[in-house]
């Protein structure tokens, strides 16, 4: 009876293991884009469940194309459920993270049902369950997931995947019903059309890797079923289903980059690199990922990874001309090989492919972690396939079972560790400089840190300054573009009353004024704004001006973040310099960059109400109820009206 029942014990002491490896993180802290997308998101915090409200959070976002209304919905059920706890987002991701693991299972023992179907000597019924359960508690236990599970924005990348991994099972499933010839039924179409019409939305909209379902699809018919089916009428209506979902969509791509070459060109005007640098270097970080995948280093993970070297050509670093070379050699061999190795040509064409949108030619930050979340699924797929399908060596099962389970066991201890290192925020931020001390990020955080503690004595104030002026002054020296550590040693000497260097501002002024403007440049002088605003950093308000004006010459402050700079500027010429006629013209400067927007709208009515104009702000709130097609803002709108009334 337990040899019986032993495997679904087995697989649910797998999950129990992987919930108790990420628990500790649980205790952590909001981090990074956390803030922006959920802490100051005012959207968020729904306090009654309704069409209305869920809109309201749905929509609420500004990362991505598409706004990832899915995963914006889910933050705000979190917080209609427990307010702004980063525990329970934690746990939410947690969860999520499992049903992800049960997936992978799934669509790994559905995979290789499928290859024993053309090559039933490759392993038995029996073992491909076992191998997918092996799999799945690799991946599920995996420290290089740490950041999409407990980084609580990275809900997005877990819920994308959940949906392409659904996307994914269904459409083998179906595919198996499909090519069954004693199977009458027509449901295998059901399936797969779920696989397009159902779960490809879904994930497009909790993430845009989503729309990279379809390339994933074509990969599995390729390797597994080869177009093979019982009729010509249903080889037609797959083909034509890859056609609409990849075919067309790429050339659509192509076509318009051809005619808007400079689309894509003008996308990295906020960026410190090329086009062909970004390549180079990704070939480099793909590698790298390679090497986190196989060898957890837990020195190497970490949260931000803004210490790699940028490749400025070929020989520069030299690892990148082999890297490059490597990358194609790799795609060739795999190709070449999708017949007689289909699961190796299947995995490592799996991994690249899943890397194919944000490794690639969009201008984003070079590496993160949470980048191989699915992709990873392919290379852990080959390394457990060889290692446990018996094939011709059934004597070593034994063997290659227990070094398994070792390494399973041993994925598990290095996350537990993990996690309790990101259940404590100041023990993350140490080790995160500790194993990064190049990176700009790992500084800043640990400076704010330091910045941010409270003393109870002059001794300890003295000792959190001069840790945080250190770790502020070694950002700053680490990129001769940065301007977020030169901030800091500016905001944290306001903070303390003690005078600045001379040389901070005009440095700062000419970074901010001479190199891409980044919407993280942004963020933080509108935290200082803040500062001075509120009369913590008064000494700052002459060097705020400066870098206001440096940064308004700067001819790549564009979209969202000059809106943003624009609105600052405006309350500081209301608030610091008094000058009302002023600030309404940079408010309406900002409104106007920014017509669509509501939020930019309302902003623009609050300062005209502030200023005493209000017949203006009745004109404005008139015009932005028409901008609010969804309804998501006729609270507020209302809300404002009254002020208008009483003034």
């Amino acid at each position: 009876m337990i040899k019986r029942h032993l495997f679904p014990i087995l697989f649910l002491a797998c999950l129990a293991l992987a919930f108790f490896a990420y628990f500790p993180g649980l205790n952590g802290y909001f981090l990074f884009d956390d803030t922006i997308n959920i802490v100051e998101n005012q959207n968020l915090r729904i306090t009654a469940l309704n069409w209305l409200t869920l809109k309201q959070a749905a929509f609420s976002g500004n990362a991505g194309m598409l706004g990832r209304p899915i995963s914006m919905a889910s933050f705000g059920l979190d917080y209609f459920a427990n307010g702004l706890d980063p525990y329970y987002f934690k746990l939410t991701n947690l969860f999520i993270h499992l049903l992800n693991g049960i997936c992978v299972f799934a669509l790994s023992n559905l995979l290789l049902q499928a290859h024993r179907r053309r090559q039933p000597q490759a392993v038995s019924h029996t073992a491909a369950k076992w191998l997918s359960l092996a799999l799945a508690a690799a991946w599920l236990l995996h420290p290089l997931n740490m950041s999409s599970v407990l980084y609580i924005v990275q809900r997005m990348t877990s819920l994308s995947t959940l949906f392409t991994l659904l996307g994914l099972i269904v459409y083998v499933y179906g595919r198996l019903q499909l090519n069954d010839e004693g199977n009458t039924r027509k449901s295998g179409w059901a399936w797969i059309a779920a696989g397009f019409v159902v779960f490809l939305p879904l994930a497009i909209f909790s993430k845009e890797n989503g729309a990279l379902l379809p390339v994933f699809l074509m990969l599995v018919e390729l390797i597994f079923f080869n177009f093979k089916t019982p009729s010509t009428r249903a080889r037609l209506l797959l083909t034509g289903a890859f056609i609409l979902t990849v075919i067309l969509p790429l050339i659509a791509v192509l076509i318009f980059t051809a005619v808007h070459p400079e689309w894509l060109g003008n996308t990295y005007k906020i960026r410190d690199f090329t086009l062909s640098e970004r390549l180079m270097t990704e070939a480099r970080i793909l590698w790298f990922y390679v090497r986190l995948v196989l060898v957890p280093d837990i020195s190497a993970l970490g949260m931000y990874h803004d210490d790699i070297h940028l490749s400025t050509g070929l020989m520069q670093p030299m690892t990148t001309l082999p890297a490059c070379a490597g990358i194609f050699l790799v795609t060739v061999l795999a190709v070449m090989s999708i017949k007689r190795y289909p699961i190796a040509a299947f995995g490592i064409l799996f991994f690249l492919l899943g890397h194919s949108m944000e490794s690639s030619v969009i201008p984003l930050e070079l590496a993160h972690e949470h980048r191989n979340y699915l992709p990873m699924f392919g290379l852990l797929f080959v390394l457990f396939y060889y290692l446990l399908a018996a094939g011709r060596h059934n004597e070593s099962a034994r063997i290659r079972g227990l070094i398994a389970v070792s390494v399973i066991l041993l994925l598990a201890g290095v996350s537990f560790l993990r996690a309790n290192q990101w259940g404590d925020a100041v023990e993350q931020k140490l080790k995160e400089v500790a194993h990064h001390p190049n990176s700009l990020r790992s500084n800043m955080e640990v400076g704010a840190f330091y910045a941010a503690l409270p003393a109870s004595n002059q001794i300890e104030a003295d000792e959190f300054y001069n840790n945080a002026y250190k770790y502020y002054a070694k950002a700053s020296s680490l990129s001769p573009t940065d301007t977020l550590g030169l901030l800091g040693l500016i905001a944290l000497n306001s903070r303390a009353s003690i005078p600045l260097e001379d040389s901070w501002t005009s440095v700062l002024a000419k970074r901010i004024e001479n190199n891409p403007f980044t919407p993280n440049t942004g963020n933080s002088m509108v935290k200082l704004y803040k500062c001075v605003a509120s009369d913590n950093c008064k000494n700052a308000a002459i060097s705020m001006e400066i870098l206001f004006q440096a940064a308004f010459r700067n001819p790549t402050l564009r979209g969202a973040t000059k809106v943003q700079l624009l609105f600052a500027w405006s309350d500081f010429l209301a608030d610091v310099k008094h000058r009302p006629e002023a600030a309404v013209a940079a408010a309406r400067q900002a409104a106007a960059l920014d017509a669509s927007n509501v939020e930019s709208q309302i902003n623009l009515i609050t300062i005209l109400i502030n200023q005493g104009r209000t017949a203006e702000a009745k004109t404005a709130i008139d015009r932005t109820r028409g901008l609010d097609n969804k309804g998501l803002y006729v609270a507020r709108l209302n809300d404002l009206e009254k002020l208008t009334a009483k003034e």
